[in-house]
């Protein structure tokens, strides 16, 4: 004779490997009135199940990234960069990239709440490089950070490229 399982255990034993449980439930121990808890709770499930009107279109919670970036050449160490603001964005933040042929890091630049930001890249990237007059294009990179909670945050932009000869 078996030794009599827990009711928890035969619930979870029945959902788990319910379809060889049918013939089999008394080798798990488990007693008649486990099984027919375990099917009805079943059966509620199927009756209960997501119809097309429950399904919950989760795209509306990933942000756009912003479109039609514009970069300008202030001076000699300056740009301006300008984008389209996006829906429910809270800010937005600026990386760059000396190089798209590789695979090297977008380096932060900053946030801004937004739809402009000026960049002195002169300094930035005397910081970065001990020999900034071998960069000669800088591509920038926005994202779009969410303002409400439960919103997710767009991928990055495409590049907008800005040559700082």
């Amino acid at each position: 004779m078996h030794n009599q399982r827990s009711d928890l255990t035969c619930v979870f034993l029945l959902f788990y490997r319910g379809e060889h449980m049918k013939k089999k439930y008394i080798d798990l121990g488990c007693s008649l009135g486990v099984v027919a808890f375990t099917v009805i709770i079943l059966l509620i499930m199927i009756a209960c199940g997501n119809k097309d009107d429950d399904v919950v279109d989760n795209s509306k919670y990933y942000l756009d990234a912003p479109t039609g970036i514009v970069a300008t050449k202030l001076s000699d160490n300056t740009l301006h960069l300008t984008w389209n603001s996006v829906s429910g964005a809270e800010d937005y933040e600026i990386r760059v990239r000396t190089n798209l042929d590789s695979e090297d890091t977008r380096l932060y630049i900053g946030t801004t709440t937004n739809t402009r930001y000026e960049h002195s890249f002169y300094s930035w990237y005397w910081g970065y490089y001990s020999r900034p007059q071998e960069v000669t294009t800088l591509y920038y990179f926005i994202k779009t950070r969410p303002r409400k909670a439960g919103y997710i945050a767009s991928g990055w932009s495409n590049p907008v490229s800005v040559d700082v000869r």
